[in-house]
């Protein structure tokens, strides 16, 4: 079985969890194994029935798609063919006990010593004497947790001791593993990375700010169950209809205005901020749209989400308003046109007919590519927003209208 492709822009998975040991029996269709995508983590089901007969990636690995995770077979099958080379070899022609995993050793004091594959290529590579090494996997196995900690100890006992780094010129690059906590950007983490560096890259990224006035909708809110974001969604979706030029992407020489509108709305999870997609968000009411933000975000915070809920979006809202945030400049969502990024709701005195009055105050950030849409047009579209905001009984009128 091989790293399947379970997303577009996907290059490599993380292996979460092994649902099922070695030996087991397992049923096609039953789940095998969780795999972080550069997304989401999904769950993986058997494409046979079998026996789970060698996992040939630990947990915490990142495999390539397309790369051997594990072997399913028969209880009896000679599996020798599909083992890595430096395992086949040492197996001989004789086929040794194919229920457990396979196991390099090497000998030391106490007479063998179990060391898995993994951790001997890295020992191997950092150049580290197991000779003395108790291992803390089963049965005192050698795994890759104690290469790492072997690898920091001796990065430490290298270290210089009692020189001053300003003496010295040291760099933070020189520091040491205990001085310095290394994370690999990976997986979730290594996909917004990208997905951010390409978008800075290529759009022309122009943001404007404007302020709303959300009274009304605080009082429309102890009417309808829904947050101020779900509010933001539906009125940026009927400003959309009237500005589809908002609603595109370039394509190389060509720009294409998408026709139906689907708004990704960002939310923040452990692994990071990721943003599933509302499709027809424009053909929905504001009750809809809060009752598919919970329900999306609630299957985010699970890691429940698919690849088909990140698909097809043509818009993005962002709100950094519930975290405190006034406002901010959002990255464009690319290869989308534009974002909305959401600032906090506040009381702030404001003057009306000359006279000073308290309102719940709110910013707007529209970020937008200035290849494709001009300002005019930009500040148009953030205006039609605030005016919907500011006169919501409208928004629930276009509702009724489309039927």
């Amino acid at each position: 079985m091989k790293m399947s492709q379970l997303s577009m822009t996907m290059v490599e998975g993380k292996i979460i969890k092994w649902l099922k040991k070695e030996g087991e029996a397992i049923a096609e269709g039953e789940a095998l194994l969780e795999v972080e995508t550069d997304k989401i983590v999904v769950e993986i089901t058997s494409p046979a029935a079998g026996q789970l007969r060698r996992i040939l990636e630990d947990e915490g690995e990142y495999v390539q798609v397309g790369s051997p995770i594990c072997i399913i077979a028969g209880e009896n099958e000679d599996i020798t063919q599909f083992l890595p080379d430096s395992e086949a070899a040492g197996r001989g022609k004789e086929v040794e006990s194919i229920a457990v995993a396979q196991e390099a050793v090497i000998s030391n004091k106490a007479g063998k010593q179990k060391v898995s594959p993994l951790a001997k290529k890295m020992a191997q590579k950092y150049g580290l004497d197991l000779t003395n090494l108790e291992g803390s996997g089963p049965g005192g196995l050698i795994v890759k947790a104690d290469i790492e900690k072997e690898k920091m100890k001796k990065a430490s006992a290298q270290a210089p001791v009692g020189i001053d780094k300003a003496q010295t010129g040291k760099k933070p690059e020189d520091e040491t593993a205990e001085e310095v906590e290394i994370v690999p950007l990976r997986g979730v983490r290594k996909k917004i990375a990208d997905n951010l560096t390409i978008s800075k890259q290529n759009a022309a990224d122009v943001t404007t700010v404007t302020d709303v006035d959300m009274s009304k909708v605080a009082h429309y809110r102890s009417i309808v169950p829904a947050s101020y974001t779900a509010f933001v969604v539906r009125a940026a979706a009927l400003a959309l209809r009237e500005f589809p030029m908002i609603n595109s992407s370039l394509v190389k020489e060509e720009i294409h205005i998408k026709k139906q509108i689907n708004i990704n709305v960002a939310v923040a999870t452990d692994t990071g901020l990721i943003t599933p997609v509302i499709r027809d968000t424009d053909k929905k009411n504001v009750l809809n749209i809060a009752e598919e933000m919970d329900a999306l975000a609630q299957k985010g915070r699970e890691g429940a989400l698919t690849p088909g809920d990140f698909a097809s979006g043509t818009f993005t809202v962002t709100n950094s308003g519930i975290f405190g945030s006034l406002f901010f400049t959002p990255i464009i969502n690319y290869p989308q046109c534009a974002v909305l990024g959401v600032g906090k709701v506040m009381k702030t005195p404001v003057v009306r007919n000359d006279e000073i009055t308290i309102a719940s105050i709110m910013y707007l950030c529209l970020t937008y590519d200035h290849r494709i849409v001009d300002g005019a047009p930009a500040v148009k579209f953030l205006q039609r927003i605030k005016h919907y905001l500011e006169n919501p009984e409208e928004m629930m009128k276009a509702r009724i209208q489309k039927g």
